[in-house]
């Protein structure tokens, strides 16, 4: 069993804990900084699209004393391998993730993903079409790039990844973008509101630029993960309960859709049933 009767009382002392009836069951969130998916500070801080969905799932779990805390992605799932009692907004099913953790309807998704570089530079890779991140990775190395440690983005994608690791990794987005910005990288691979959202952080909107690639894929699904312990997969059954009941209202496409790119809306609304019709 994990001992977590002191965490508990750490996050009690923090004032996370919400209230619920007494002897309610405890569920807690973790969170990762990922704007404009997760936002943790600043003025739009709680209004990313997974601080949404927590709120939005914790208002129909009543019986659930809910708690969060904010830790590196590493830490995450390191803890859910370890039957933490945790939940995440925010991860994407593969199978080696579902050896240690349960998962619930996708709850959102990530589209589309793009080889993102500074607008200079667009001439340079747009001059390499048929763009392609096996080639970036495997014959054109002298280009930098870099990934989130732990990152799941798209199976094929991954693979390439591993295929052909990049030099470095970063531990926040905003530190990515921010060596984009300053020539200590020349791409990544990322999904375009995520890059918008930290040009707009960089006061440098339209400093990056977004192209399709040969492996992008269809939309990535996000799920809520958590521990892949029967008290983890009671909680996943309530929320799929919720999200069977919930996910076709404009209230939950309105909390889809949120920070998404005026051009990429339409994209985002012709999958939306396939979407809901996804397990």
């Amino acid at each position: 069993m994990v001992k977590r009767r002191g965490f508990a009382g750490l996050l009690v002392a923090l004032g996370l804990v919400t209230s619920a009836p007494a002897g309610a069951r405890q569920l807690t969130w973790s969170v990762f900084d990922a704007p404009p998916f997760t936002i943790v500070e600043g003025e739009n801080r709680g209004r990313g699209v997974f601080d949404r969905i927590r709120h939005f799932l914790a208002a129909r779990l009543g019986d659930y004393a809910v708690t969060s805390v904010t830790v590196p992605f590493p830490r995450i799932v390191a803890s859910l391998k370890t039957g933490e009692e945790w939940c995440f907004v925010g991860g994407v099913k593969t199978p080696e993730r579902e050896v240690f953790a349960a998962f619930s309807r996708p709850v959102a998704m990530f589209y589309p993903l793009r080889i993102v570089v500074p607008a200079a530079k667009r001439a340079q890779f747009e001059a390499l079409k048929p763009l392609s991140l096996r080639s970036l990775l495997a014959e054109r190395r002298d280009l930098r790039t870099s990934v989130l440690r732990d990152r799941a983005i798209a199976p094929e994608v991954d693979a390439l990844l591993r295929q052909y690791p990049p030099g470095q990794t970063y531990a926040h987005f905003i530190e990515a973008y921010r060596m984009l910005m300053n020539d200590r990288l020349d791409y990544l691979v990322d999904f375009s509101s995520i890059t918008a959202y930290n040009a707009r952080q960089l006061a440098r909107p339209g400093a990056f630029v977004g192209l399709p690639f040969a492996e992008s894929p269809e939309p990535v699904f996000a799920r809520v993960m958590c521990a892949g312990t029967p008290w983890g997969r009671e909680v996943v059954a309530r929320i799929d309960a919720v999200l069977a009941a919930e996910r076709a209202s404009p209230e939950y496409r309105r909390i889809v859709e949120a920070w998404t790119a005026e051009e990429d809306l339409p994209r985002i609304r012709a999958v939306y049933d396939t979407f809901l019709a996804s397990e």
